[in-house]
């Protein structure tokens, strides 16, 4: 019969006290890194049961993170996941998704299934969560249980990471300035999405601090393909029509040129458009399409590493509404280059005709 393990054996094993091998194991009272790490070390040789949520951070094998959205379909969340995939590769992270009910998930059922779940530490990305949501969602989660968001709010509640979207708008409305556009359009995003509120003053700053461009078209959609065409619609019946076009999102910027093309209009010999989110489509639809980048794999990236600085000091729940911007920046591709341009990179001579 195998003797049971006890925390005196743990204490002759260490070299401590059984007092503060009881502190240790569960974790309570004030103890040293160096003598925490000698407990745990000591119960794991001796096959001391221990429960994985008390185990030092550095002692574990896996860490258990929630990333917690309303799923959608569409190539963004593909590459989100596959963004946060990658960048925990290396790490002890394993990245679990969470998809929260669309219509009836309350901020109070959301943090009771992560919590009771027994996950380490959650990443929220509910982009229609308001600043009201997320003080539920706190109340509701236990002070010392590291989450972190996403998804960026005019006044962040919680600790966040999200992409530099002001810089985003900034960077295509000087690269039509570069280009030599000057009367330039904006597909917007939903007004109530903060995201889409900082890429249209990044873009519109940067045109009012330039004497060469003005804006003379916009439209506001709410992300979906079906908007991008509406917005060509839109675009047909301007009175001054845009020489370039900056569109919130692809999904927006696909719908109007798909409209455009089956209209006979020329990207971006008539117009120029760019995208954000850069996703594959991107890469694979006719014209190529420029779009802002925006790195999922350093958003994770990013977004782990806070997450694992919470569990180790474990003081430091992240409601501070500190926000750590991830940089993006701008892939050029034919939807927003010349078509002299473009011909060059299939043909050794431009047609005399361009």
């Amino acid at each position: 019969m195998i003797e049971k393990v006890t925390l005196k054996d743990i204490a002759k094993d260490s070299g401590l006290s059984i007092s503060t091998v009881s502190r240790a194991l569960t974790r309570t009272g004030k103890i040293s890194k160096e003598n925490e790490r000698k407990v745990f070390e000591s119960a794991q040789r001796l096959n001391y049961p221990i429960a994985v949520l008390n185990t030092p951070i550095d002692l574990r094998n896996s860490i258990n993170i929630a990333l917690v959205t309303k799923h959608y379909t569409g190539e963004f969340f593909a590459s989100l996941f596959e963004g946060f995939d990658i960048s925990s590769l290396g790490t002890k992270a394993r990245i679990n998704l969470i998809s929260v009910s669309h219509t009836s998930d309350t901020p109070k059922q959301v943090a009771s299934e992560i919590t009771k779940a027994h996950f380490d530490a959650a990443v929220i990305f509910l982009p229609d969560y308001k600043a009201e949501d997320y003080k539920e969602l706190i109340n509701h989660i236990p002070e010392d249980y590291p989450v972190v968001s996403i998804a960026p709010i005019a006044n962040p509640v919680m600790d966040t990471v999200t992409f530099d979207n002001y810089r985003g708008g900034h960077l295509v409305a000087s690269h039509f300035e570069d280009k030599g556009f000057t009367r330039l359009g904006i597909i917007e995003g939903p007004k109530n999405k903060s995201e889409a509120m900082l890429r249209k003053n990044g873009y519109i700053d940067h045109i009012r601090a330039s004497d060469r461009l003005s804006l003379v078209w916009k439209f506001t959609g709410s992300y979906s393909l079906e908007d991008g065409q509406d917005a060509y619609e839109a675009f047909k019946k301007a009175p001054v029509k845009p020489e370039a076009i900056f569109s919130s999102n692809d999904g927006m910027a696909i719908g109007f040129i798909q409209k455009a093309i089956r209209d006979g209009v020329i990207i971006p010999d008539d117009v120029a458009i760019v995208g954000y989110d850069d996703l594959p489509t991107c890469e694979l639809y006719t014209p190529t399409i420029s779009s802002v980048c925006t790195p999922y794999d350093l958003l994770g990236k990013k977004t782990l590493e806070l997450i694992f600085d919470r569990l180790r000091e474990k003081t430091t729940p992240g409601y501070t509404g500190y926000t750590s911007l991830v940089p993006v920046s701008l892939k050029i591709r034919e939807s927003s280059t010349n078509l002299v341009n473009v011909f060059s990179k299939y043909y050794d001579k431009v047609p005399e005709n361009l």
